[in-house]
Protein backbone atom coordinates (compact mmCIF):
# COMPACT_ATOMS: atom_id res chain seq x y z
CA UNK A 1 0.00 0.00 0.00
CA UNK A 2 1.28 3.46 -0.81
CA UNK A 3 1.39 5.95 2.41
CA UNK A 4 1.66 9.10 1.08
CA UNK A 5 3.82 11.44 3.37
CA UNK A 6 4.00 15.26 3.78
CA UNK A 7 7.69 15.06 2.27
CA UNK A 8 5.73 13.78 -0.69
CA UNK A 9 2.66 16.18 -0.50
CA UNK A 10 5.78 19.34 -0.09
CA UNK A 11 7.01 17.76 -3.54
CA UNK A 12 4.12 17.42 -5.61
CA UNK A 13 3.23 20.99 -4.17
CA UNK A 14 6.67 22.58 -5.58
CA UNK A 15 6.54 20.51 -8.93
CA UNK A 16 2.90 21.24 -10.57
CA UNK A 17 2.12 20.21 -14.00
CA UNK A 18 3.95 21.93 -16.66
CA UNK A 19 6.67 23.15 -14.70
CA UNK A 20 9.25 20.71 -16.32
CA UNK A 21 8.51 21.21 -20.45
CA UNK A 22 11.37 20.92 -22.43
CA UNK A 23 13.45 18.73 -19.44
CA UNK A 24 13.41 15.63 -21.03
CA UNK A 25 14.58 12.43 -19.39
CA UNK A 26 16.64 15.57 -17.36
CA UNK A 27 13.93 16.63 -15.18
CA UNK A 28 13.92 15.71 -11.51
CA UNK A 29 12.32 12.79 -10.45
CA UNK A 30 9.99 13.16 -7.44
CA UNK A 31 8.13 9.86 -6.92
CA UNK A 32 8.74 6.62 -8.12
CA UNK A 33 6.22 3.92 -7.99
CA UNK A 34 6.53 0.58 -9.67
CA UNK A 35 4.83 -2.72 -9.13
CA UNK A 36 6.97 -5.48 -7.20
CA UNK A 37 7.41 -8.64 -9.51
CA UNK A 38 6.88 -6.51 -12.64
CA UNK A 39 8.17 -4.18 -15.38
CA UNK A 40 5.21 -1.72 -14.32
CA UNK A 41 6.99 1.69 -13.31
CA UNK A 42 6.09 5.62 -12.81
CA UNK A 43 8.92 8.08 -12.63
CA UNK A 44 6.36 11.34 -11.46
CA UNK A 45 8.41 14.66 -12.26
CA UNK A 46 5.08 17.09 -12.11
CA UNK A 47 1.96 16.93 -10.10
CA UNK A 48 -1.03 19.29 -9.34
CA UNK A 49 -4.28 18.60 -7.17
CA UNK A 50 -7.60 17.78 -8.39
CA UNK A 51 -10.08 17.65 -5.80
CA UNK A 52 -9.41 14.84 -3.91
CA UNK A 53 -6.45 13.26 -6.52
CA UNK A 54 -3.71 14.12 -7.70
CA UNK A 55 -3.25 14.57 -11.53
CA UNK A 56 0.74 13.33 -12.34
CA UNK A 57 2.91 13.59 -15.27
CA UNK A 58 6.65 11.24 -16.03
CA UNK A 59 7.88 9.10 -18.22
CA UNK A 60 5.99 5.70 -17.35
CA UNK A 61 6.39 1.95 -18.35
CA UNK A 62 4.02 -0.62 -18.87
CA UNK A 63 4.56 -2.59 -22.10
CA UNK A 64 6.97 0.43 -23.28
CA UNK A 65 8.28 3.81 -22.12
CA UNK A 66 6.66 6.82 -22.67
CA UNK A 67 5.88 10.13 -20.79
CA UNK A 68 2.01 10.39 -19.85
CA UNK A 69 -0.11 11.51 -17.29
CA UNK A 70 -0.98 9.20 -14.17
CA UNK A 71 -3.76 9.83 -11.39
CA UNK A 72 -2.44 9.03 -7.76
CA UNK A 73 -5.97 7.51 -7.79
CA UNK A 74 -4.65 5.05 -10.69
CA UNK A 75 -1.80 3.74 -9.41
CA UNK A 76 -3.15 3.10 -5.59
CA UNK A 77 -6.12 1.59 -6.94
CA UNK A 78 -3.96 -1.11 -9.11
CA UNK A 79 -3.90 -4.73 -7.96
CA UNK A 80 -2.16 -7.87 -9.86
CA UNK A 81 -2.87 -10.83 -7.80
CA UNK A 82 -3.12 -9.37 -4.71
CA UNK A 83 0.34 -7.47 -5.53
CA UNK A 84 -0.11 -3.32 -5.17
CA UNK A 85 1.88 -0.60 -6.81
CA UNK A 86 4.81 0.87 -4.33
CA UNK A 87 6.67 3.89 -3.76
CA UNK A 88 10.33 3.54 -3.69
CA UNK A 89 11.17 5.75 -0.70
CA UNK A 90 15.29 5.06 -1.42
CA UNK A 91 14.95 7.47 -4.33
CA UNK A 92 17.76 9.84 -4.15
CA UNK A 93 17.33 13.66 -4.57
CA UNK A 94 18.21 15.23 -7.30
CA UNK A 95 17.80 12.38 -9.31
CA UNK A 96 16.60 12.57 -13.20
CA UNK A 97 14.95 10.38 -15.18
CA UNK A 98 17.89 9.79 -16.71
CA UNK A 99 19.52 8.23 -13.33
CA UNK A 100 16.86 6.49 -12.45
CA UNK A 101 16.95 4.61 -15.92
CA UNK A 102 20.73 3.34 -15.16
CA UNK A 103 19.29 1.85 -12.02
CA UNK A 104 16.52 0.34 -13.60
CA UNK A 105 17.19 -3.47 -15.24
CA UNK A 106 14.75 -3.95 -17.68
CA UNK A 107 15.05 -0.40 -19.48
CA UNK A 108 17.07 0.72 -22.65
CA UNK A 109 20.50 2.44 -21.91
Amino acid sequence: MIKISEELLAKFNANPLYSKDGQGTNAEVIAKFYVPFSEACWLITEASQEGDDWLMFGYCHIFEWEFGYVSLSEIMELNIKGITAQIDNTLPRGCTIKDCLKKIPFAEH
